[in-house]
């Protein structure tokens, strides 16, 4: 659709390129033709004619920048699609089909070097369900994941990889980097229960360093971290 969209721009703005170009070449012949611009209030045809053109043009200016209304219209069609696509509906941040993309790209062991990667899982959800109600258990997870990426977010991707299952991939990652972002997560987690204390979240982390444990791919380092739970 985007590229759609581009296509769409384009030719508007060459159509509107070249109404302004013949736009430009009838006024200054009109003007420099002393007697072609004096002819227009005696010669009737002519007027006509030229009245004709210069409503044609103005209708075609007003058409092209209702075309760039509808274009607008459906930029922000296009961003509110690819929202839905790669935005977790619930909690708004990326969904497993942006995690699946991400995982995607790191095919080489060159472009795993220094990748940590780890899952955080929300292990009380159940008991908040249950105490009181889905809805509140969902806002918990919405709570937790405004949390989760305002923590993470100077550190790598964070998504959502389904349920109460949450995923951080940290470039550049080594023991030291691990241990500041559990760190920053405690305490953030520790802020947030100390303001909640009727429904606290628990949570459970697992990670791996690929410089640490090598893998062939990306979805086996994910995996190594799930085994560990």
């Amino acid at each position: 659709m985007k590229k759609n969209i581009h296509s769409f721009k384009v030719l508007k703005v060459i159509e509107l390129s070249a109404l302004v170009v013949l736009e430009t070449v009838f006024l200054t012949v009109l003007f420099l033709n002393k007697t072609m611009s004096s002819s227009i209030f005696v010669d009737r045809s002519l007027f006509r004619l030229c009245a004709i053109m210069y409503v044609t043009v103005l209708a075609s200016l007003g058409f092209l920048l209702y075309d760039f209304f509808k274009l607008k219209e459906l930029k922000i069609q296009s961003h509110e699609l690819e929202n839905l696509a790669y935005l977790d509906a619930k909690t708004g941040i990326p969904n497993r089909t942006s995690c699946s993309i991400l995982f995607d790209t790191y095919k080489t062991p060159d472009s795993m070097k220094g990748i940590g990667c780890v899952v955080t899982k929300i292990t009380n959800i159940r008991e908040i369900n249950q105490k009181n109600g889905k809805a509140f258990g969902d806002r918990v997870i919405r709570d937790f994941s405004r949390l989760f990426e305002t923590t993470a977010k100077n550190y790598g991707f964070v998504g959502r990889n389904g349920g109460n299952e949450f995923i951080t991939v940290i470039e550049h990652c080594d023991e030291a980097r691990m241990t500041t972002y559990f760190d920053l997560l405690s305490r953030s987690l520790s802020e947030y229960n100390s303001g909640n204390p009727d429904a606290p979240i628990e949570i459970r982390s697992e990670f791996a360093l690929y410089d640490k444990n090598p893998t062939e791919t990306f979805s086996e380092l994910v995996s190594s971290v799930y085994s560990k739970f």
